[in-house]
């Protein structure tokens, strides 16, 4: 794990820090020291994506969110949870390497105020993600290793929020400057714009996250005013994976078929789909393979069955529809990994008009959010007719925006769960039948057993601020 140096590193540190000559002995003339940001960049980047879509989207938010089930190794899906160590090290284990590009646009010599921003956009971005999904993390001493501290402290979620909400506001502000840079955004290609766009659209995702804890109208209406935001699908902050290269492939793609073959269509996503004539059931799933089936059926799994029940639901895997074949077989080329999109952004300022946070027609945010949702899935429908039926057509209820907000976040993270422990909705997300937390839909995940073991005295004292390292101990912003 990047964020602490292992006991094998710190004795080869004290070996290296006896042999006066050692570094002039292997230094590499043809090798740089420092790695350059523009290099950096690039592989934080698309580490981040594939981040968000493989360990995130994929195989937890997606399942955690019923828009998917799993028919093998179902533990995930019926809350049996451990600590979820391999998202906790890819988020922390990125950050030596955002915290790099921020300081070399720092340094005073050769300042660059778009690295900075971009830097500080990311590194909101892991922030969120860990505190969002743990509570309380390690943040202000988080990358001290480099100083000689190894024990960081736990900072309470609420710090690390207005340390995530400062850093995406002094972003906006630098980004604004329009220094160029010398390269390696593939998320953007250098469009200062558009990353201001999405500073301020990570802003208005995570104001919404701790409305029910304090006031955000004012900042969020700002944001409103100032037209800076993600607005349309050419703006979305999405990678896109080449399709001539196994380097830096689309994750699904590179892993084995049974792994894919394991996430099937949620009945609890299917019901919803159906009920509504939802396009987005043919761009995210296939018909069954039963030959002796439809070739138009669309059959869901029920979500947190045991390992016996879900082989055998329906008859077999056979007649349960898997993902469509374009997450695997036709990748890459026909996926992206998401970060946030538009359509999310629009639902946000529909709750916000909604709850009278900011001005301006719910009933108008919600329907583009839906119209842009359709788009970024390339479906083709008539989306007015759509927007038209009882249970679509926005009602002022908070359920309706949510309900479709939550299947516009299918891959995108873990949103939904997020917003389902914000929400309770949708109140279609409901425990699977042998579920192993008396009924629960969890809310958090455990640390890492690492954290118990090298950082014990601060685990301890974060353990106790919040009560237990459960996952059904809300954190500050759902509580």
């Amino acid at each position: 794990m990047k964020k602490y140096i292992t006991l094998c590193t710190i004795a080869f540190l004290s070996m290296v820090g006896c042999t006066d000559d050692f570094e002039e002995i292997n230094a590499n003339p043809n090798q740089p020291e420092e790695v350059s940001s523009d290099l950096l960049l690039s592989t934080v980047i698309t580490s981040l994506a594939n981040a968000t879509v493989d360990d995130g989207g994929w195989d937890r938010g997606n399942i955690v969110a019923q828009l998917t089930a799993k028919i093998n190794f179902t533990g995930f899906d019926r809350y049996n949870w451990g600590s979820e160590s391999g998202l906790w090290n890819s988020f922390y284990g990125i950050l030596p390497e955002i915290n790099i590009i921020l300081e070399n646009a720092m340094m005073e010599a050769s300042r660059n105020t778009s690295y900075e921003g971009m830097a500080l956009v990311l590194r909101a971005y892991v922030f969120a993600n860990l505190t969002d999904n743990w509570g309380d993390i390690p943040y202000s001493e988080a990358i001290a290793g480099s100083e000689g501290n190894f024990t960081p402290a736990y900072d309470t979620q609420e710090e690390v929020y207005n340390g995530i909400l400062a850093d995406l506001r002094t972003a906006e502000t630098q980004l604004a400057l329009g220094q160029p840079i010398l390269g390696g955004d593939v998320l953007y290609d250098g469009d200062l714009t558009k990353w201001r766009q999405l500073a301020n659209s990570l802003r208005l995702r995570y104001l919404m996250r701790i409305s029910g804890k304090t006031n955000v109208g004012a900042e969020m209406q700002s944001i409103l005013d100032s037209g800076v935001f993600i607005a349309t699908n050419e703006d979305n902050a999405s990678v896109v994976y080449p399709a001539s290269t196994t380097i830096d492939s689309w994750p699904i793609s590179t892993g084995r078929i049974g792994g894919f073959d394991e996430h099937r269509m949620s009945e609890t996503s299917e019901a919803v789909l159906k009920q509504f004539g939802d396009g987005r059931l043919e761009a995210w799933f296939q018909p069954t393979d039963n030959p002796d089936d439809d070739p138009d059926l669309f059959v869901g799994l029920t979500n947190g069955l045991s390992e016996d029940n879900a082989s055998t639901f329906n008859g077999g895997a056979s007649n349960v529809s898997r993902l469509n074949q374009s997450f695997f077989y036709d990748s890459p080329n026909s996926v992206m990994a998401t970060i946030i999109q538009t359509a999310e952004v629009h639902f946000i300022f529909a709750e916000a008009a909604q709850r009278g946070l900011v001005t301006g027609d719910a009933e108008t945010f919600y329907n583009e959010g839906v119209r842009l949702s359709f788009e970024y899935w390339d479906v083709d429908q008539d989306v007015l007719a759509y927007l038209a039926q009882t249970g679509v057509a926005y009602d002022g209820e908070l359920e309706t925006i949510i309900t479709q907000k939550w299947l516009a976040s299918f891959l995108v993270g873990l949103e939904g769960w997020y917003d389902f422990r914000r929400t309770g909705f949708p109140s279609v997300i409901v425990p699977g039948p042998d579920n192993v937390n008396t009924d629960r839909v969890p809310v958090r995940f455990m640390y890492p057993d690492s954290e118990q073991t090298l950082n014990g005295t601060n685990y301890q004292a974060a353990v106790s601020r919040f009560g237990a390292d459960d996952i059904n101990t809300k954190g500050w912003w759902e509580q």
